[in-house]
């Protein structure tokens, strides 16, 4: 909301500075959890095209409904820019650093362009990887950790003007923040983590302590910028991906062992489902309230915009059951699978590779 509201007083500046890294920590988690779920997840039988086929269901469908919510709220409170838009729809406007300022219609879209990414590369990445020697599993996590560390260093190196309230070039956020390779780091280190745990390696780590970790790390990136009033490339990733990666792991470790966990709580797992809808409808919604609801001259106080804060997120919440429930698993129960018909009468030759499960064997 911070983001959309620009605060009067001290202590709402001082509060939306703090809450600044949130979102970009929030989406550093998403890409290692995704990496570690595919990988824990992973089916003995399944076969590339069978994997690639479910997670373009899994997120197309709803991508397209609230990509063309966005594009009616667009033409309603703005413009639109036709090649973003465009790039948006087909999940490939990560690639362009210049889109990711202009885009207009959803543009919390960006990681669906990463994720598609991702899909792509994980039946190789998981093949790889699960045929390393467990006792070179640590070592490349060490190595893709240390890999996410650099990446800002390295990128303040890249020269260019930098933007206005910011400190750092457009080319320096997306190496940074958006760029789909470079993000792809972290999620091959959500599928070691995965691996490490699935092979019983990983140390008993108190999920309390690694939530701890998570705290102070945040805390670090939030107060940087809370002092300094602009937002830090190493906040964006590697100050929190550490104790993310830690959290993630014991979580996981703890559950695989069927010790008491607050992740197998029915409330959670629920919550867990809609997380994605979620994710997809809050932007948007945000946008609706502060553009064309509230007033232009709205200006509350913290305890008010902490009010509003709170009805928003049911709001959200409310939609993103909506999306889950009408768009998400209906195309889920439709489009997963292919029908028996389909696989007995329509199905196209082979293509080598293809028809390989995920650990590279041949499918009967």
């Amino acid at each position: 909301m911070s983001q959309f509201n620009p605060q009067t007083d001290a202590a709402s500046r001082n509060l939306a500075y703090f809450l600044l890294p949130a979102g970009p920590v929030g989406v550093s988690f998403f890409f290692v959890l995704s990496g570690f779920v595919l990988t824990y997840a992973a089916r003995p039988g399944d076969t590339v095209r069978g994997f690639w086929r479910r997670r373009l269901v899994k997120i197309y469908p709803s991508h397209v409904v609230t990509w063309s919510a966005g594009l009616v709220l667009a033409l309603t409170t703005g413009t639109v820019s036709v090649g973003t838009t465009v790039a948006a729809l087909f999940l490939v406007q990560a690639w362009a650093p210049h889109m990711i300022l202009t885009a207009t219609v959803n543009p919390i879209s960006w990681t669906l362009a990463c994720e598609l990414f991702f899909y792509l590369l994980f039946p190789f990445l998981f093949r790889a990887l699960r045929r390393l020697p467990s006792r070179r599993l640590w070592p490349a996590a060490g190595l893709v950790t240390a890999l996410i560390m650099a990446v800002p260093q390295l990128a303040v190196l890249l020269p260019g003007k930098p933007m206005p309230l910011a400190g750092w070039t457009l080319t320096q956020f997306w190496v940074v923040y958006t760029a789909p390779p470079v993000r792809l780091l972290e999620f091959a280190l959500g599928i070691v983590l995965a691996l490490l745990v699935q092979n019983g390696m990983w140390p008993v780590v108190s999920v309390r302590l690694a939530a701890a970790l998570c705290v102070v790390g945040y805390a670090v990136a939030g107060i940087t910028t809370m002092v300094t009033k602009l937002p830090h490339l190493w906040a964006m990733a590697s100050a929190t991906v550490i104790p993310l990666a830690v959290l993630i792991a014991s979580a996981a470790s703890r559950d695989r062992q069927n010790l008491p966990s607050l992740a197998r709580h029915p409330r959670l797992v629920r919550l867990g489902e809609l997380s994605f809808a979620f994710y997809l409808v809050h932007h948007m919604i945000l946008t609706a309230c502060f553009t064309a609801v509230l007033p232009d001259d709205f200006r509350p106080g913290l305890l008010a915009l902490t009010g509003l804060a709170v009805v928003l997120f049911f709001v959200c919440w409310a939609a993103a059951w909506l999306l889950h429930t009408a768009v998400e698993m209906p195309a889920m129960r439709r489009w997963s699978r292919p029908s028996a018909a389909v696989r007995v009468h329509h199905e196209p030759p082979r293509v080598p590779g293809r028809s390989e499960s995920l650990t590279g064997e041949r499918t009967p």
